[in-house]
Parts: structure tokens; sequence; C-alpha cells
């Protein structure tokens, strides 16, 4: 990659707790993502800049970096630990690689780390959130929960439409007929439908609610609520990430024509 200095100011993570991310998942989806879009990543070395690079691989727990052209520039990102930073979709990522070896990679030389234990994004937002494909994605709720006393209903399920998803929430499209449960109300059994993947199950708790229109007199609105999971089992929340990296990777090759 080019060496030529990029204009990058390097951030305190310790300032910054709430926008690192922690998660060993979350941080391979977001590294898959600058590795699938080519982000350019500046990689510094004692908060010196030494060359521009991006990402060529990211499992589960190893990355590789393209090295520099320089050879001498290759040996002192050895030598010691890298910052790396990028911007993906205008959000600023950076992370830590404590120490970083030559590997081979395809055929050719790259520079491996492992995982970093933390990713900081500037944005409040935790995750990437996408959108559902065709078919709809639907969740469940039971109708029997306490938010939705005293309705009456013959189905034992409330079905709601599913407006975007990632690995940490979901949100979900409630009907003008339908009132919005409380912030903080928690839903112990609630299934996703997420075709082609089979279904699963996980407990939430609403974190945003937000109506879709601007109420006129004697005129009810759909509502835009936003869940977390909570304690989703790990291996859901396994086959959830792997999923929507499929399903991402898939978009990302659609837009390319590919």
């Amino acid at each position: 990659m080019s060496s030529a200095p990029l204009r990058i100011e390097l951030y305190d993570p310790e300032r910054h707790p709430d926008l690192l991310l922690r998660s060993p998942r979350e941080i391979a989806f977001l590294l898959r993502s600058l590795a699938e879009r080519r982000v350019q990543l500046g990689i510094f070395a004692e908060r010196r800049y030494l060359f521009t690079s991006v990402l060529l691989d990211v499992s589960e727990e190893h990355l590789v970096l393209d090295p520099c052209g320089d050879e001498q520039l290759n040996r002192l990102a050895t030598q010691c630990g890298v910052i790396c930073q990028g911007k993906l979709e205008g959000v600023t990522v950076q992370f830590a690689c404590a120490r970083l070896v030559r590997v081979e990679h395809q055929g050719v030389m790259g520079l491996g780390a492992p995982l970093p234990s933390t990713v900081l994004r500037l944005q409040r937002r935790e995750f990437f959130r996408l959108p559902p494909p065709v078919p709809t994605w639907w969740c469940e709720l039971p109708w029997s929960d306490p938010a939705f006393a005293p309705l009456q209903a013959e189905e034992p399920k409330l079905k709601l439409r599913v407006l975007d998803l990632s690995v940490g929430g979901v949100a979900l499209l409630f009907p003008p007929e339908v009132p919005a449960p409380a912030h903080g109300h928690q839903f112990a059994g609630a299934r996703l439908i997420l075709p082609p993947m089979d279904w699963l199950e996980t407990a939430m708790e609403v974190r945003s609610i937000l109506p879709l229109d601007t109420p006129g007199p004697a005129r009810a609105v759909p509502t835009r609520v936003g869940f977390r999971f909570i304690g989703m089992p790990t291996a859901a929340a396994n086959r959830l990430y792997r999923f929507l990296f499929e399903l991402q990777r898939e978009q990302l090759a659609a837009r390319r024509g590919t």
C-alpha cells in the first residue's frame, strides 16, 4: 500500500469506554466488514505514522494485514505494537495489535496478529443493522405477556415485521392497534423467524420507541420499537452472527455487480 501519510488523530479508548466493542463476535464482524470493503487503515507505532494498509483476512481468532513495500517499516511494525485506524461508512474505527508477526497469506507475505480484544467505534450505535431481504423476517411475541394486557387475541403469538437486525438487537414494527411496550420492558420468549435460516429464540429488552408518523387528531400510527437481545444462547448467537455476515457479504457482492 501507499506510504503517504494520512491526516489521522489517534483516540484514547479509555476516554470512550461506552464506544468500545468487546464481544469477539462483534469485533470479527466489524473487521470483516473492513476487509470486505478494502478500507484503508493508517498503521501507527508509538503514535508515529508508519504506512497505509488493508485487512487481507479476518478469522475468528486472527487477522492479516497487507505489508508495506518498505521492509524497514514492516520490521518496525513487528518490533512494537501498532494502532490501526480507518473509516467505515464515515465512522472512525480504531484498534490495537499488540504484536504483528510475518505470516504467509495466499502465497505472499502478510502481517498477522491475534484479533484485538477491543475495537473503538466513534459512533454510539453498537452494531451494524441490516434490513431484511425478501422474504420478510418476522418476530413472534407471546400475547400472554403483561405488556399486551388487556388485549385479547385468538392466536397465541403476536407476529411483527422486522425492520432491521443486528447480532445485538432487532427493530420491530408495531401496528397502530397494538400499543408499544414500555421502555425497559423485557420479553422472555421472543422467536425470530429469519428465512432461509431456522428460527431462534431469545429474551430481549425494549431500548427505543419511535412513532413512524406525526399523529393527527384521532389517528393512530405504527411504531418502531428497538430491542436488545438478553442472554441469547451462545449457539444461537453464533448462528445469527454467521447468518448476518454471509448476508452482508452477499449484499456487498451484489452492489459491486459480482
